[in-house]
């Protein structure tokens, strides 16, 4: 049972609405057996990201991403790059973000897997709009909308928002 994170218009990182609930689910997660269940452990990452203790969600991330690699599955590995690549971006490391970014994508078009094409594009995109680079936030959100329109994903909402606060950058 994990947490939505509702996502700031502005800063177009996830917010916290509640404190306490998050706490617990912290918790909750930390007590369990993160090394036989590797979605669990994703999921420990995003919510010590979104609570602000980046290194341990960094590192969280990087077992994941381990595991995934361990594990064979191309999906898997994909969505793990986006979950270390969010961590490196919060931390304020855009290279080591960006090289998780593009590594994703390029494995989703080998895969042709249009959905984690999408992600990776819009993670790509809030990485460039944390940095300040709108014109390439922009540019990344208007090719997740497009992929997530023509495929029918509700995620297009998302990435409208994330471009129109690109575009109002600009």
């Amino acid at each position: 049972m994990g947490l939505d994170f509702p996502t700031d218009p502005e800063t177009l990182r996830e917010i916290v609405a509640d404190p306490a609930a998050l706490a617990a689910r912290l918790a909750e997660l930390a007590a369990r057996d993160l090394e036989q269940d590797p979605d669990t452990r994703a999921e420990y990452a995003t919510a010590l990201r979104v609570a602000g203790r980046l290194d341990e969600a960094a590192l969280e991330a990087e077992l994941t991403l381990a595991a995934a690699d361990m594990s064979g599955d191309l999906r898997r590995i994909v969505r793990a790059m986006l979950l270390v690549g969010h961590a490196r971006q919060w931390r304020g490391e855009w290279t080591q973000a960006d090289t998780m970014f593009h590594r994703a994508e390029k494995l989703a078009l080998y895969l042709d897997d249009d959905t984690l094409v999408a992600a990776a594009a819009h993670h790509s995109g809030r990485s460039f709009y944390d940095q300040g680079k709108h014109v390439e936030a922009a540019l990344r959100f208007r090719l997740a909308l497009e992929i997530n329109q023509r495929i029918g994903n509700a995620k297009a909402d998302a990435a409208r928002e994330a471009l129109a606060a690109a575009m109002a950058k600009l």
